[in-house]
């Protein structure tokens, strides 16, 4: 038992001392690319994609192919009203302004000769799909110790991007893709007659609120592309192995570092 105390107090002081160490490579990191010059660019379009299943109803079975192609289109929420540019736009505006927060400055420094380096980054998103898709997904709730579930379906927009990214410590593709959806509740109760019923409550989702997902995305995505970096950056500098599933984030408003497990870019190698 004694030997087994003493293994374990070692992996821990490991463990510890391996945090610390990479603690300070991360601020070090911080501190060095504070005036850090940043090359964006963004795709020229969006690449859309309509993979709705939408049925006719039973009521619509025996009316005019017009009405039911009139039906169909009604049920397309974003994707066919998306602008390409307007979209690109909210993207880039709010990554430049988030790059600031981190202390990045978005200039198109690149000539002939220069190459990325330490303080010249290069982030290109090359390629950023749209997707439309109504899928059904299941909700349960209890009543009396007896579950009950019903399936409703769910309006989503997935959003995958990949981003091309150069400094000094690396020159890779990353992915990552999120998902804008109706905010959706259901809840069981039993109604005058005993029977159980369910409540649906449901927030559409519409253009203007993709929109606002794009401000959201810019932000995620500047945060993304930053922590990539610095995580490189202290693989690059540590003297103990690399995690490859905790990756490290920095938040620049509070100034805190912090450990996640699947919040971050993902290396296409």
């Amino acid at each position: 038992m004694k030997n087994k105390l003493i293994i374990l107090a070692s992996a821990l002081l490991l463990l510890l001392a391996a945090c610390s160490e990479q603690h300070s490579i991360a601020r070090r990191f911080v501190k060095n690319n504070r005036k850090t010059v940043v090359a964006l660019y963004m795709p020229e379009r969006l690449v859309k994609s309509n993979l709705r299943n939408d049925s006719i109803p039973a009521e619509l079975a025996d009316s005019s192919l017009q009405k039911q192609i009139a039906y169909l289109e009604k049920q397309v929420k974003v994707i066919d009203k998306i602008n390409d540019d307007k979209f690109l736009d909210i993207i880039y505006l709010t990554m430049q302004s988030t790059l600031k927060d981190y202390g990045l400055k978005v200039e198109y420094w690149e000539g002939e000769s220069t190459q990325p380096d330490s303080t010249h980054w290069v982030i290109e998103i090359p390629r950023i799909e749209v997707t439309e898709a109504c899928d059904p997904q299941q909700f349960c709730g209890w009543i009396d110790y007896s579950r009950y579930c019903m399936d409703v379906p769910v309006d989503i927009v997935n959003v995958a991007a990949w981003f091309n990214l150069a400094n000094d410590t690396t020159f890779t593709m990353t992915f990552t893709e999120q998902n804008y959806f109706n905010d959706t509740d259901v809840a069981f109760d039993v109604d005058y007659k005993n029977n159980v019923v369910a409540k649906v409550s449901c927030d559409t989702i519409n253009i203007d609120g993709f929109y606002r997902f794009a401000t959201i995305l810019g932000k995620l995505y500047a945060g993304y592309c930053y922590d990539f970096m610095m995580n490189k950056y202290i693989d690059s500098q540590q003297n103990t192995p690399a995690d490859a599933v905790y990756r490290y984030r920095y938040d620049p408003y509070e100034r805190y570092f912090y450990q996640t497990q699947r919040d971050y870019l993902i290396e296409i190698k």
